[in-house]
């Protein structure tokens, strides 16, 4: 009976998903959503993280800084036509378009047979005449010729034809969220020092990025599949272990195929939602490194509960098998190591010491 009582796994069975709870429920305290304690567990063996740049990096809200209609179209037609193209897209460059064209009081016009070309940009018609709203991708798409000095321009731009002509540009502006640095320096800290952005910007555009946020690997130009092919190469090595942070719709596919996905819950898309494994409820990329000692520190806890339980317990038993421990000893042995395992698993809930540190 003692031998029996000893060897009762109440204070792995209870403690261990304790801990898990507590690391779970302190993460979303401070804004961090694990969606299960096998995510929990996964955050903590990543190596590798890639981030999106538009929305994850940066704060996703563009001001129109200028325009550039060709001649015959007034600058007023250009962010009509826009406007009332990009008003069907939740993109935040269509939101910044038509936006700016509510301030400048231009009113927007009927549009049909809308279709969003994924990394390409809008086509619609309107008054009987095609228009495309988009990057320089889509005008090449068509076969519609634009001026070369388009590809040297940095900053972002959305260029747009009407039928077959090309009709002008809107120039937009983005900055980088304020914890952007933090962001990247607290992972460096964490000793993750491959860190990427994947971005469907001009290489240019994100290349200056890259080098304000200390991140020497950066790949812009690409489609939704080229994010996927690239997530997939570095799959490809078994010793990698990879995050992405992403929040639009064209995440979706690239959240998925990472180990951990890491969608922005605030102005992240329903769908980058709906495929990550982790949300950032407000938008913070420091939040990654912060998730990552929440987890890492939880997993020390539910360690240390293994250790200590089965240590006492097998010492119990042989001390039960030589005739040398009494019933009292089995009962400190169950009950007494499981009351101690769990007080030792609710510190995964206290996590000051971790949001501080996280907020310097």
């Amino acid at each position: 009976m003692v031998f029996l009582v000893i060897s009762c796994p109440c204070a792995l069975v209870v403690s261990i998903p304790l801990g898990y709870f507590g690391g779970i429920g302190a993460a979303s305290r401070l804004g961090v959503l694990f969606k299960g304690g096998n995510y929990l567990n996964a955050i903590t063996q990543v190596d590798t993280v890639v981030f999106d740049k538009t929305g994850t990096l940066t704060k996703g809200t563009f001001d129109v800084q200028s325009c550039q209609a060709q001649p015959g179209v007034t600058e007023e037609k250009l962010i009509q036509l826009a406007a009332s193209a990009e008003r069907n897209s939740t993109h935040p460059i269509a939101k910044a378009i038509v936006s700016y064209a509510k301030q400048r009081d231009i009113e927007l016009i009927a549009t049909t047979d809308v279709t969003e070309i994924a990394g390409h940009g809008l086509q619609a018609t309107m008054d009987g005449t095609r228009v495309l709203v988009g990057n320089t991708r889509l005008l090449t798409k068509f076969g519609i010729e634009y001026p070369d000095e388009l590809s040297s321009i940095v900053d972002t731009i959305v260029v747009c034809a009407i039928g077959t002509k090309y009709a002008g540009y809107l120039l937009l502006s983005d900055t980088l969220k304020e914890d952007a640095v933090n962001a990247v320096k607290e992972l460096k800290a964490l000793n993750i020092n491959n860190i990427q952005i994947l971005s469907g910007d001009k290489q240019a555009i994100v290349t200056n990025f890259a080098e304000k946020l200390g991140i020497t690997q950066a790949y812009g130009d690409l489609l939704p599949d080229g994010k996927v092919k690239h997530i997939e190469a570095l799959r490809s090595n078994p010793a990698n272990r990879i995050a992405f942070v992403g929040d639009g719709i064209n995440d979706a596919p690239v959240l998925s195929r990472a180990d951990v996905g890491i969608a922005m819950g605030a102005l992240g898309s329903d769908a980058a939602i709906e495929a990550a494994d982790v949300v950032l409820m407000d938008d913070d990329p420091a939040k990654i490194a912060l998730a990552m000692r929440i987890a890492r520190r939880t997993l020390r806890i539910v360690y240390q509960n293994i250790v200590f339980a089965l240590a006492i317990k097998f010492a119990c038993l042989v001390l039960g098998a030589l005739g040398l421990a009494s019933m009292w000893t089995a009962i400190f042995a169950d009950v007494g190591v499981m009351v101690l395992a769990v007080l030792n698993a609710t510190r995964a809930l206290y996590t000051k010491d971790l949001a501080k540190k996280n907020a310097q």
